[in-house]
């Protein structure tokens, strides 16, 4: 790699690191590409030699988010809840930027909608093996899935960083999605 590609590099990552930075701090609507640049030490035109909007910076991170997802073999909802709930605390400022773009978007949009359907497409399918061997769910796996996504994205966004009780989510969703409120039964 030359040293014009090394820097070209370089000011790439540097411009998701001060993206990621702000969108913690401020938010992603409330982050402008200036903000970006500058928290960067970079010129706004360096931002648009690497992206043509904050839009595409912001799907640039979500492959970040997706590429850490992977569900493990043992209970697959669980497993998938728990890799889900694991990328977002662990992308925890995409993610939040990922919301809001999405809720910012017009409602009739579908946006949100689509995002979730999307994200959650791996536990839609397990809930349909489940459905399609026989054993109860509480409603439409596609829903479902969806309100787990949005479940957890909710929290993500609501907790703190550091919240102590980040241990519990993955479990407290899941026995949700398989038993209800009331829990399993006795």
């Amino acid at each position: 790699m030359g040293k014009r590609d090394e820097l070209a590099s370089r000011t790439r990552a540097d411009l998701l690191a001060a993206a990621k930075r702000l969108f913690g701090e401020r938010g992603y609507l409330d982050t402008k590409i200036t903000d970006i640049a500058a928290a960067a030490g970079r010129a706004v035109g360096s931002f648009y030699t690497h992206f043509d909007d904050k839009e595409q910076l912001l799907t640039v991170l979500r492959g970040e988010l997706t590429g850490t997802a992977a569900p493990g073999p043992d209970d697959p909802i669980r497993e998938h809840v728990t890799a889900c709930w694991t990328a977002l605390r662990t992308h925890r400022t995409t993610a939040i930027g990922l919301l809001q773009q999405a809720i910012a978007a017009a409602p009739a949009s579908g946006r949100l909608r689509d995002e979730l359907t999307a994200w959650t497409a791996p536990l839609r399918k397990h809930l349909e093996n489940r459905r399609d061997r026989g054993e109860p769910l509480s409603g439409d796996p596609e829903l479902l899935a969806t309100a787990v996504g949005v479940m957890l994205a909710g929290l993500n966004h609501a907790l703190p960083a550091d919240d102590p009780g980040d241990s519990r989510i993955a479990d407290t969703v899941t026995n949700l999605v398989l038993h209800g409120l009331t829990g399993p039964e006795q």
